[in-house]
This record gives structure tokens, C-alpha cells and sequence, in this order.
């Protein structure tokens, strides 16, 4: 699922201000609105650098339907074949001049947590970029249509102005912190390249570490390719709710005039008129639904690989760097071996801190998404219980059938990354919660061993 989604979403849209009368508009800096903008640049460029993107097009302002393109497909294959050449033999050479990789088996292990798996991820992503590229902009296409679609259906000004406006403050706030999450997560390949001494005397190592850190920054993009296609995705979904909101709502209302007009029949027949065309829209309306549906599985079943290898990464990384920084600074045998703790490592925080942000960004807007999908049955379920008299055949017949369709399909609005685990606020407590555990463990392991 490619990073145009968002990218597009806010090219597409005016400039956005607050209009009176318009509703969700939320005026915001100019500052902010530039550096979300700058930000989905930059992100946009990376992709098509990596090999992630094949899309003719540029820069993705105004268009209606994204093309392929030949040479950027090849550019992707080349990178999935450099990639896969490479890994071994940067891996090699990283671990014969890290001699403390060497030492003992626990060391060798957080060596291949960071190295040899991480390649292997980078590998797996650029490959499912690479074979499923024409899928992906497939869905593109018919996310973009879905967009086109829902517009025509908004019948108020207001309604449109909403849908139009995606460059909220909130919308902004998640793309720039996107993009720092990235930025502080380079901090800890940073660190190594200036510190370690064997950078300066090869430089086929230091071109070793700088291709693992762009390995880790190839699963990360794929990452926020998924982030800002579901950030699109929860924009119409939530705007397809307001919608049907505002029928159900309008259908209330035609019926309780109904109601009060008395046997009048010319008065009766514009009701009924009203009615049907109601019935029409909420058909129109569940057609969209349907598709959002669909294009909601299909962005979680093209980034499961890339979420499992990132949710079992991340923890890793994270409860390794906090043992290592209680570890230089608390423990004992640091301290009876150079009589004082070594200060806090800040590249190994503000490493840890991006990674964190980062895993917060795949899983938060996956649990809002389906949130999004429910409160479109609880919309419905509110909105339900019309009088049977005075009520058309075709508005009964679709608000039946519109209950129906969202009662069987309820376990499409949870999915889980390939059969193994649900993204949600669940999955994330049980993340710091095991982080927490092993790193306690570890603490314990290390007093007992220095008493």
C-alpha cells in the first residue's frame, strides 16, 4: 500500500482554513502546515529511492489515477537484488571487526537481533514491494475512486468542506512525528560511526554499517507507508459515518412529516419520492462502505510480514539498549572495575524513544481504524428504529439489508497480522509489559552475578 495515499490526500485538498459555515476545518500555523508538508515530501522521495514506490508520477498534486512506471519498477528490483547480494557479506564483515560480537553467546545473539534479522527483514519487504507492486497501486486507484465517490454523495456544502479538508492539525501532528521517529532512530548508527575506531580505517565497514542502517530505514518506510495509507483510509471511513448520520437523520425527519401531513395525498407522494431517494443513497453509500472494507484488509494483509518483523524488532531493541544503559551506569561490576558509572548514553535514548514512536504509529492508527468501522454499525443500530407505517418499501428493504451486511462482516473490522496477533492498544500493553519483565530479569540476573 503505498505512501501516496496521504500524500495525494493532502495534495489533493484546498488550502485549508477555517470558512464560516464549514465545518472540521481547523485553522492551524503556517508553520506546522509547511513542515507536515515538507515532511510528506521527504518521506515520499525516500520511498521511491528505496524501492518501494513504482509510481510515474513525480509529485502526486491533482492527479485522479496513479500510473506505474517501468523504470522505477526496475529500480526496485535492482534494490531488492542489491539487498539480497549484499546482506551476507556486509554482515561478515560487521562481525569480524566487532570482536565483542565474538565473546560469548549472548553477545553473538544481539549481534544477529540487530544484524542478521534486520537484513533478512529488509530482504522480505523489498520483495513483497517488489512482486505485488502492481496490487498496490491497484489499491491506489480504488482507494482514490473511493474518495471520488463518497464526494458525490456529500449533498451539503459542509459535508464536502469536511471531506476536503485532511491537512488537520492532527493529521500534520502524525506526519511529522512520522518523520522524527525515523530521524531519532538513526541516532544509535550515528553513534557507532563516529565513535568506533575502525570506521576511519575501512571503509568497506563503515559502508557495511551505514547498509544495515538502511535496511532498518527501508522496514520503517514500508511501516509508514501503512500509517499514512490507514491516516487516508480513517478520513473517508469517518466521513462515510457523517454521511450516514445525516440520512438516517433526514429519513427521521420525512417520516415524522409523514406523519403529521394527514392524508393529503399530493403531500403523501413527495414524501414517499424523498424516501426513495434516501433508499437510493444509503445504497450508494453502502457500496463505498463495502469497498473501504475491502481496501482495509488488503493494506493489513500487504504490511503483516513487514508489522510481525517490526513488533518482534522493536521490543528486542529496546529492552536490549535499557539493560545496557542501567547496566554502564548502575551496575556493580562497572563500578568496582572503574570506581564510577558511565554517564547516559543519549543516542542509545533518543534510538530507543524513535523506535518506540515508530511501533506506536503501526499499531494506534490500526486499533482508531477499526474503531472507525464500529461506530458505523452503532450508527446504524441508533438509527434503526423507523415507524413501519408511512415507510416506503425501499428504504425498509435497505435499512434491513444494511444491518444484515454489517452484522455478517463484523470480523473484518479486527484483523490480524498473518493469523498471528491483533494490532491494538492490547497488543501494545502486552509489548511494555514483556519489555518491562525481561528487563527486570535481566536486572536480577546482573545482581546476582556482581554480589
Amino acid at each position: 500500500m503505498p505512501f501516496d495515499f496521504l500524500a495525494l490526500g493532502f495534495s489533493l485538498f484546498r488550502q485549508f482554513r477555517s470558512q464560516p459555515g464549514s465545518i472540521h476545518i481547523t485553522a492551524m500555523p503556517r508553520w506546522l502546515h509547511l513542515l507536515g508538508m515538507s515532511a510528506l515530501a521527504v518521506l515520499y522521495s525516500l520511498t521511491r529511492v528505496f524501492g518501494l514506490m513504482a509510481t510515474a508520477n513525480s509529485s502526486p498534486r491533482g492527479i485522479e489515477r496513479v500510473r506505474q512506471s517501468l523504470y522505477w519498477r526496475i529500480h526496485g528490483w535492482l534494490m531488492l537484488i542489491f539487498v539480497g547480494g549484499f546482506s551476507p557479506f556486509a554482515f561478515l564483515c560487521i562481525f569480524g571487526r566487532m570482536t565483542f560480537l565474538r565473546q560469548n553467546q549472548i553477545l553473538l545473539l544481539i549481534g544477529f537481533n540487530r544484524y542478521v534479522f534486520l537484513l533478512a527483514c529488509a530482504s522480505a519487504t523489498l520483495w513483497i514491494h517488489c512482486f505485488k507492486q502492481a496490487e498496490i497501486i491497484g489499491c491506489l486507484n480504488r482507494l482514490l475512486k473511493c474518495r471520488r465517490q463518497l464526494r458525490s454523495l456529500m449533498h451539503t456544502q459542509e459535508l464536502r468542506d469536511s471531506l476536503d479538508c485532511l491537512a488537520t492539525r492532527k493529521h500534520l501532528i502524525e506526519v511529522v512525528a512520522l518523520l522524527s521517529s525515523i530521524v531519532l532512530s538513526s541516532a544509535q548508527p550515528i553513534q557507532i560511526l563516529k565513535d568506533d575506531p575502525e570506521v576511519g580505517n575501512n571503509s568497506l565497514y563503515a559502508f557495511s554499517l551505514v547498509f544495515v542502517y538502511t535496511c532498518q530505514l527501508i522496514l520503517q518506510l514500508s511501516l509508514g507507508i501503512y500509517t499514512m495509507a490507514l491516516l487516508f483510509l480513517g478520513h473517508l471511513v469517518r466521513h462515510s459515518n457523517m454521511l450516514l448520520a445525516r440520512i438516517l437523520a433526514d429519513a427521521r425527519k420525512v417520516l415524522e412529516n409523514s406523519l403529521g401531513a394527514g392524508l393529503a395525498p399530493s403531500r403523501q407522494q413527495l414524501y414517499k419520492n424523498q424516501q426513495k431517494w434516501l433508499a437510493l443513497e444509503l445504497w450508494r453509500l453502502l457500496h463505498v462502505h463495502q469497498q473501504l472494507l475491502r481496501l482495509h484488509r488488503s493494506i493489513c494483509s500487504l504490511h503483516g510480514v513487514q508489522a510481525v518483523c517490526f513488533v518482534v524488532y522493536v521490543p528486542m531493541e529496546c529492552t536490549i539498549h535499557l539493560f545496557f544503559t542501567y547496566f554502564m551506569k548502575y551496575s556493580k561490576f562497572i563500578l568496582r572495575k572503574h570506581k564510577r558509572g558511565f554517564p547516559l548514553n543519549y543516542y542509545a535514548i533518543a534510538f530507543m524513544l524513535g523506535l518506540f514512536v515508530n511501533l506506536l504509529l503501526v499499531i494506534l492508527p490500526s486499533y482508531y481504524s477499526e474503531r472507525r468501522f464500529k461506530c458505523t454499525r452503532e450508527t446504524l443500530r441508533c438509527g434503526l428504529p423507523f415507524p413501519s407505517t408511512n415507510t416506503v418499501r425501499q428504504l425498509k428493504h435497505t435499512m434491513h439489508y444494511y444491518g444484515l451486511f454489517l452484522k455478517n462482516v463484523e470480523y473484518i473490522y479486527t484483523v490480524s497480522v498473518c493469523g498471528l496477533f491483533k494490532l491494538n492498544n492490547v497488543l501494545l500493553f502486552c509489548i511494555v509489559g514483556a519489555m518491562l519483565n525481561n528487563l527486570m530479569i535481566l536486572i536480577q540476573f546482573d545482581k546476582v552475578l556482581n554480589q
